[in-house]
């Protein structure tokens, strides 16, 4: 009796712990979802809001990129406070040590990868600005390579579909974007691909956000 008793107890622990990592992994894909919500607004303004702005003369080039960082700052604070949620729920199941994914979702890289990203685009305006559209699409290609890893140590097992569609898009876009600098001049082709990208990266978002609880281990499968 005492020993199926503790063998039960130990099933209930093992059964609570695996609730436990499939609840950790639904509120980062929740968490991941509000950041392309996030990112896609940010993204929205640098590439609509501020030209749009600049081209009726109420700012000029610089300021115009003093907006983006204003409101890639807003954005960078609700994606911190965020994660930093989910980074509370995580300690339950990484008792030991700090989640991967918590570091590289963190203030202390998060808030210097933002200052190195403004300080190269301003450095950019000021020194070389026919270059902007070249190092704005290289940065956003890294942006892209950096949320990659960061989703490869967020999940136990396969990347959620939403997430690769909007690292997919990001990529995709920056890559054509670089393209096209040499043979078109346009600021159509740049527009629509911007466009498509933020419209993958908000429809993710929803989907995301959207996901039901998983009630049973069965339901991690959904997850993936």
């Amino acid at each position: 009796m005492d020993n199926g008793g503790a063998s039960v107890s130990r099933d209930e622990m093992k059964r609570a712990l695996r609730q436990a990592f499939v609840l950790n992994e639904y509120l980062l894909r929740q968490a991941w979802g509000l950041l392309y919500i996030v990112l896609a607004l940010s993204m929205f303004l640098s590439s609509f809001g501020s030209p749009i702005i600049e081209s009726f003369g109420i700012v000029n080039l610089l300021g115009a990129l003093v907006m983006d960082m204003t409101a890639s700052g807003c954005g960078l604070i609700v994606i911190l406070w965020t994660f930093k949620r989910i980074g509370y729920t995580a300690e339950i199941t990484h008792s030991e040590d700090v989640p991967a994914w918590s570091r590289l979702l963190g203030y202390r890289l998060l808030v210097p990868l933002w200052t190195a990203i403004n300080v190269i685009l301003i450095s950019t305006v000021v020194l070389a600005s026919p270059r902007l559209s070249l190092v704005f699409f290289l940065l956003r290609l890294g942006v892209a390579a950096y949320l990659y890893y960061a989703l490869r140590l967020s999940f136990s097992k396969k990347i959620p579909g939403e997430a690769i569609i909007a690292i997919g898009s990001l990529s995709l876009s920056s890559v054509a974007s670089i393209a096209l600098l040499s043979i078109v001049t346009s600021p159509e082709p740049y527009e629509l691909l911007a466009g498509a990208m933020i419209v993958a990266w908000v429809l993710s978002g929803i989907f995301a956000r959207t996901r039901p609880i998983p009630e049973s281990d069965e339901e991690h499968d959904g997850l993936e």
